[in-house]
């Protein structure tokens, strides 16, 4: 394999290793409490975070296939400095309501970018045979990042609950530099020329022809929006898994939330808490490595059943589970889960994508989906309050099943009468 690919997929590694491991999850809804904010405030900050990526999701996608991928997982990064850092002074409503749109402003921008760099930086090598391999190695050093990131927040919290906030920002920052030093996009490379040549001819326009230039690319940024969705909708398998996603998404995001008054009210602390999160990911980073393998043993569609039942299931028993064995074995179960989702889907919804220049655009799409989902989820969580709040995931889980199971049936229905037709 040539060198200059091998120095990128280090470096890309290395961004999703540092990109998002965020010190504070084990302990941010404690810090929240701590701060004055009630259940309720607390998931509807997760309401708030869910809707800014909705509306900024499928632009910053747009501004990653326009400008660059490599410049959105920049900016992605800096954009998590400055949530950081506000956070962990943050005493009220509004302020951490800022802070999380800086984060899902962070989030909006990484979210498909690095999917899509990765993607086609294989492609501009001819190895995107690779792809699933490559996706399943880098989720794993993501989670691997999650687990350290997780340990560590929770012994620094022990010694100020701020500290979390001010290491993640640190790590952020490292990561941006990591995206700095990564070649820029093949796709994008290739282009530098020919718009060199137009910037040059551009500088000598008048006032008037620029605010037409300005004009023409904010049509192109809809245009690209709107064919992104537009693809998503003519694509009935593409939709599918996009609705997929969406709700093993809000099942495994709700863990984030619901684990740590969960494992409180068990009496364990906050280094306890940290260990627990971290442990639960190393488990994920694990199982992401070989999903590649799972997938060829058993195949994609018993792991896309297999995974949202049994996800669904572990959250009923959780419900009844007490602090013993029975519950840790189901967040193994659960931690197993998050190690297979993104490596299963993200391959399946790329190989749905014919043109890679709406490539980032697209899985934006599916982004939003996903953020919708928590989005709509999370507030209805606090309404509910913490008690049976692992049963109200359970059984949103199981209704999701159903609705999968019966759109896929008319789905292939459809299919199989095109099949008809076109041999008619």
């Amino acid at each position: 394999m040539p060198s200059r690919i091998v120095r990128n997929l280090r470096l890309f590694y290395a961004f999703r290793l540092l990109a998002t491991s965020y010190l504070f999850v084990p302990i941010f809804m404690l810090v929240q409490a701590d701060r004055g904010l009630s259940f309720f405030d607390r998931l509807a900050l997760g309401g708030i975070y869910s809707a800014v990526i909705i509306i900024v999701e499928v632009p910053t996608g747009v501004f990653a296939d326009l400008v660059g991928r490599r410049r959105s997982m920049i900016g992605g990064a800096l954009a998590m400095v400055a949530s950081c850092l506000l956070a962990a002074r943050a005493d009220g409503f509004a302020e951490f309501a800022v802070a999380e749109s800086l984060a899902a402003l962070s989030m909006a921008l990484c979210s498909g970018a690095d999917s899509a760099y990765l993607y086609d930086l294989l492609a501009a090598h001819d190895r995107t045979a690779e792809y699933p391999r490559r996706e399943s190695t880098a989720s794993a050093w993501h989670l691997l990042g999650c687990a350290l990131a997780f340990a560590g927040g929770g012994l620094l919290a022990e010694i100020q609950l701020a500290l979390p906030y001010l290491v993640t920002a640190g790590v952020a920052a490292a990561a941006a530099v990591i995206a700095v030093l990564l070649d820029e996009d093949p796709r994008v490379a290739t282009q530098r020329a020919g718009r060199s040549a137009i910037r040059r001819s551009a500088i000598r326009l008048s006032v008037v022809r620029r605010s037409a230039i300005r004009s023409s690319a904010v049509r192109t940024w809809w245009n690209a929006t709107v064919g992104a969705i537009a693809e998503v909708a003519r694509n009935g398998r593409l939709a599918w898994l996009v609705g997929y996603s969406a709700v093993v998404f809000a099942l495994l995001r709700a863990t984030i939330y619901v684990y740590q008054p969960y494992l409180a009210e068990r009496g364990l602390g906050l280094v306890a808490i940290g260990l627990l999160f971290a442990g639960v990911y190393l488990v994920a980073s694990f199982v992401a490595f070989y999903t590649h393998q799972l997938r060829a043993w058993l195949g994609d569609d018993r792991l896309l059943w297999g995974l949202l039942g049994v996800l669904a299931a572990s959250f009923v028993g959780l419900a009844s589970a007490g602090s013993g064995p029975w519950m840790l074995g189901l967040l193994l179960v659960q931690a197993v889960a998050n190690g297979v989702y993104s490596p299963l889907t993200k391959p399946l919804l790329n190989r749905e994508i014919a043109d890679s220049r709406s490539r980032a655009a697209v899985l934006s799409v599916e982004s939003m989906a996903r953020r919708a989902a928590i989005g709509l989820f999370a507030p209805l969580v606090g309404l509910y309050g913490q008690t049976d709040v692992m049963l109200l995931c359970g059984l949103v889980g199981l209704g999701g099943l159903v609705v999968l199971a019966v759109a896929h049936v008319r789905m292939r229905m459809v299919l199989d009468r095109a099949d008809v037709g076109e041999q008619i």
